[in-house]
């Protein structure tokens, strides 16, 4: 076993929040008067090399298997090797944290082979009364190519089968569960089973959490796709990490993937943007997490 450092802590009057530089995984971000946003797996293998189940973890550069399917790791290669700090700064309502990754980090020939293009990567993470994310590749190859991305964020919930998303109505969608396509969505999504699709929408998502008492509110800049996804129990029952844990979270992502991969020319910037605010209703100040 070879156990990760410690994740660095970032405070400031707003909010507290974690960051492993490992994947440049954000794992705890706490608006002050409010309870934990960010659901983290209790079981999940805290080891170099080994992806942390919770969170945020980044996807690049492809998204769950790849494009055409069968690639490893799921969800690429940089959310489980190391990325660089290149400046923190801290003021009374903002803590920021910026990293960087780029071709020379991946020194594994088989992931060289699969992703052999040069390009360097910027994440900036900020925690304050929002938690505002921002992924930015840049081509620095002489020839263009294409990636995928996700932010996968998982978000602590009551209770996933008393949670409703807004903001999907009439989105078009790939259900993963069943391999549908042109799916489209009818009202607000609700949970009854394994679900993981991948929605055609850039607009913003509302997380409805009346057991918590709490609206989460996501905006994305940049991400042609929204992912939602839970587990479930029976699936859930064979991954070591999750287990019973699947009633406690709901993944909504932004991402660009499958037939929205991103297209990019040499010297040419791609940034996509994750910003998550909390609004409270009854029960959320103070509240214990799930």
């Amino acid at each position: 076993m070879n156990p990760l450092p410690e994740p660095r802590p970032f405070s400031c009057a707003d909010a507290t929040g974690a960051v492993h530089d490992q994947g440049a995984h954000v794992v705890e971000w706490i608006p002050t008067g409010h309870a934990p946003v960010l659901w983290l797996s209790p079981s999940t293998a805290l080891e170099r090399g080994r992806p942390i189940r919770g969170g945020v973890p980044v996807c690049f550069p492809w998204f769950a298997d790849g494009p055409s399917g069968g690639t490893e790791p799921k969800h690429g290669f940089a959310r489980t090797l190391p990325w660089h700090v290149l400046t923190r700064e801290s003021s009374d309502h903002e803590a920021v944290v910026v990293y960087g990754f780029s071709d020379a980090d991946v020194t594994d020939p088989a992931h060289r082979e699969l992703f052999p293009h040069r390009f360097e990567a910027e994440y900036v993470v900020r925690f304050g009364p929002e938690l505002v994310l921002e992924l930015s590749v840049t081509n620095t190859d002489d020839h263009a190519f294409n990636f995928e991305e996700a932010l996968h964020t998982y978000f602590v919930v009551g209770d996933i089968r008393h949670v409703r998303i807004q903001g999907l109505d009439g989105a078009t969608y790939r259900d993963k569960v069943t391999g549908e396509d042109g799916c489209v969505q009818e009202g607000e999504v609700t949970f009854e089973g394994e679900t993981d699709r991948v929605y055609d929408s850039a607009g913003e998502v509302a997380v409805v959490d009346e057991q918590l008492g709490r609206v989460l509110r996501i905006r994305r800049t940049g991400s042609a796709n929204a992912v939602v996804w839970n587990p479930w129990a029976e699936k859930a029952a064979g991954q070591p990490d999750v287990g019973d844990g699947w009633t406690d979270f709901v993944c909504v992502e932004g991402a660009n993937a499958l037939a929205n991969a991103v297209h990019l020319e040499p010297g040419r910037t791609h940034t996509m943007g994750y910003r998550v605010s909390v609004e409270a209703t009854a029960g959320d100040v103070g509240a214990s997490p799930a």
